[in-house]
């Protein structure tokens, strides 16, 4: 994945760390999963990690806002 994603581009799951969130708490829906389409909102570590949010596409309700690594995206192509 190139660093060049910016806010409001689209992204997909391709990877998720070491299952890092496994014992972490879910704030919203549950946790990022392989394949789950979503928008960047904030750069952070320049370019090195994203927060990125995936809403349900019928409702429009948050399912996840988390931090991922630039290597766990990929640009989104519809």
């Amino acid at each position: 994945m190139s660093a060049t994603l910016k806010p409001h581009d689209q992204v997909r799951v391709i990877a998720i760390r070491h299952d890092r969130f496994a014992d972490q708490p879910v704030f919203f829906m549950r946790h990022p999963q392989i394949g789950d389409v979503a928008v960047v909102v904030e750069i952070h570590q320049a370019g090195h990690a994203f927060e990125v949010e995936c809403s349900d596409p019928a409702s429009g309700e948050t399912l996840w806002l988390d931090a991922m690594y630039v290597d766990e995206l990929a640009a989104f192509e519809s």
